[in-house]
């Protein structure tokens, strides 16, 4: 009994050993960052090509200020020189208002930015960001506008969405929503206002929190900002753009938040395919807390939301989703830390990781994040950027943050079981082969709708010669689809039982 009992203790022992083992940890490395002393207004943009880009408002001579931006050299891992985009005296940035880029395709680039004297304005640049248009206005008749913000959908297009003061000149006490597309990645400014008509997405807004757009592969967008109703509750709502037509907005989450004043502090979203993360602070029931949600059908549904915050937060969150599910979130608490939670692929919270101390960010920022590398299967990381004002004599702040992606799923499930590259790659598809062309190495496919990556329909994708020969002409199937060249490809088929009608 004596030697049974000393295998137990030790057996115990090990096993407490082993919970005491700390998970991979996230890594963060400081980057010197291309503005001035001073700068703020920060914002981040990812190109389809992976090009990243850092857009910031900076003090410029003779009092001006300039609106700045730069590329991120990935091979040096530093940023390249700034370029201007535009200064005067009326530029502006502050915590709630600050510019914003769209990244195109081949280096074409939309920039948008406020101006005290003449309203939002855009410009395009076709060479990288080399030479901009000249300014043109967001709108043209005066009112009040502010909180834009850009997505590139799918074929090229700028989508834009801002808050409007138009009803307030007859009368109007509420703010409203507006969105529009603005014409194509890098035109000429003059071209950004002739896309079509302003569409009123929600009449009534609260007033100066921040919207957030992304954009799906599908030619959609997904649009969240903060409501406002008549009982003065201010819940985050979101509104589907399907690349023609809005739908109507609804609630993301019923927190019923209730107050007379805005809270300055909009929601955020990103999106990989059709998978959505949310984020958003609240404080409904006097406690702040953030919140964070995950939707897998494009925004037609959401999660109960996780509470995702270290105790006291301000809120001022960022958000971004990796490829095999995980959802990561930044967000301020009241001591001015920066902190980052990770949610895993099965929607539960690791422990929230500090990103920067008390006192590294002023009352003037609000971090952005943006992805540099995702999680790409086996025991690869994911990285991605992050950026803020560092006070008032310094640059901006710019953080690459590793996150040990692959090593942290092989702890979660204490095997060596995290995703390969190949079952990470592209999306999966179901549906029904409806003809093979062998010449020109093309299967048409029936199948219904994939939320955010394909409508439903009857669809040609490009295929290597296995697929074609495996095709079989009214046979059921299961595969997986990426872009390729323009078009989509069709890959890792698995042919499903055929019914005895198949047959």
């Amino acid at each position: 009994m004596k030697f049974f009992a000393a295998v137990l203790l030790a057996l115990c022992a090990v096993a407490q050993a082993a919970e005491k083992i700390p998970p991979p940890a996230v890594q963060v490395e400081s980057l010197a960052a291309p503005s001035a002393p001073g700068a703020l207004g920060a914002s981040l943009a990812v190109a389809p090509d992976g090009t990243l880009w850092l857009s910031w408002i900076e003090p410029a001579p003779d009092g001006a200020q300039a609106l700045r931006c730069a590329t991120f050299d990935s091979a040096a891992k530093k940023w390249r020189a700034a370029r201007t985009i535009a200064s005067g005296r009326d530029l502006a940035a502050s915590a709630a208002d600050f510019p914003q880029l769209a990244a195109g395709a081949a280096g074409r680039v939309t920039a948008m930015w406020a101006d005290t004297h003449d309203g939002v304005q855009a410009s395009g640049s076709a060479d990288g960001g080399a030479t901009w248009s000249a300014p043109t206005p967001l709108v043209a008749d005066g009112h009040a506008v502010e909180k834009f913000s850009l997505a590139v959908l799918a074929d090229g297009r700028v989508l834009a969405a801002w808050l409007d003061g138009r009803a307030k000149k007859s009368g109007g006490k509420a703010q409203q929503l507006f969105a529009r597309v603005v014409g194509r990645a890098g035109l000429p400014s003059a071209a950004l206002a002739k896309e079509g008509p302003d569409i009123l997405i929600d009449p009534s807004v609260c007033d100066c929190c921040q919207t957030t757009l992304t954009a799906f592969p599908d030619g959609g967008a997904l649009l969240a900002y903060r409501g406002r109703t008549e009982e003065e509750a201010r819940d985050i709502r979101t509104a589907r753009f399907d690349g023609r037509a809005w739908a109507e907005s609804r609630p993301l989450n019923h927190d019923d938040w209730r107050l007379l004043a805005c809270p300055v502090n909009g929601p955020r979203l990103h999106s990989d395919g059709g998978r959505v993360a949310a984020a958003w602070f609240t404080a409904a029931d006097n406690d702040p807390r953030v919140l964070a949600s995950y939707s897998p059908d494009a925004g037609a549904r959401f999660l109960q939301p996780l509470r995702i915050d270290h105790g006291k937060p301000t809120g001022h969150v960022d958000t971004l989703i990796l490829h095999d599910g995980a959802i990561l979130v930044t967000w301020l608490e009241s001591d001015g830390s920066v902190w980052l939670r990770r949610v895993t692929p099965d929607f539960a919270p690791d422990a929230p990781v500090r990103l920067a101390p008390a006192g590294a960010t002023n009352v003037k920022t609000v971090p952005r994040v943006a992805l540099w590398h995702d999680y790409s299967g086996g025991n690869t990381p994911a990285q991605f950027i992050a950026t803020f004002a560092g006070g008032d004599a310094a640059p901006l702040r710019t953080l690459l943050v590793t996150v040990p992606e692959g090593e942290l799923l092989d702890a979660e499930k204490n095997c060596d079981c995290a995703p390969t590259a190949e079952q990470l790659q592209g999306f999966s598809l179901r549906g029904t082969i409806a003809a093979v062309d062998a010449d020109h190495g093309v299967v048409r496919v029936r199948h219904e709708e994939t939320p955010g990556v394909l409508t439903a329909g009857t669809h040609e994708f490009k295929a290597a010669p296995n697929v074609i020969a495996a095709a079989q002409p009214g046979r059921q199937f299961l595969g997986r689809i990426e872009r390729s060249g323009g078009g989509w490809r069709l890959f890792d088929v698995r042919l499903l039982v055929a019914s005895p009608a198949q047959k």
